[in-house]
């Protein structure tokens, strides 16, 4: 019988961020995570319980339910707006430039060459196009 290998976590993340886009992918899934972590933690500290904030909000407990279980993809500003009000909070969004990895900046890189090509063909046609 042939024995099986237990893979770890990490290894496994490891191979998936080879895959072209996933990165990306989990990055967005992640922030949203810590979106809602931030919200429950916050509805929890302040000892209200689904149905509490529910009532604040004039939606159902089992919405509530839905949306820190991320089983809706109706999550909207105005919604998060909302939630953060009506637990009495403040709201504050960061925005930075990322740095993009490897080999994310090669294929902007390839982006960009492909472009350049496409407008030298068109200034051999007459077309003089300048890509900026």
């Amino acid at each position: 019988m042939k024995q099986l290998r237990m893979l770890r976590h990490e290894d496994v993340l490891k191979e998936a961020f080879k895959e072209p886009g996933f990165r990306e992918g989990y990055e967005e899934e992640l922030n949203k995570l810590r979106l809602m972590d931030a919200l429950v933690g916050l509805r929890r500290r302040l000892g209200l319980t689904q149905a509490a904030l529910a009532k604040r909000l004039k939606v159902s407990q089992p919405f509530i339910a839905k949306l820190e279980r991320m089983e809706t993809h109706n999550f909207t500003l105005d919604t998060l707006l909302r939630f953060v009000e009506a637990l009495n909070g403040e709201l504050v969004i960061k925005i930075r430039h990322r740095p993009m990895d490897e080999s994310a900046a090669v294929r902007q890189d390839r982006r960009l060459m492909r472009k350049l090509r496409a407008g030298h063909h068109d200034a051999k046609r007459g077309r003089g196009r300048l890509i900026g």
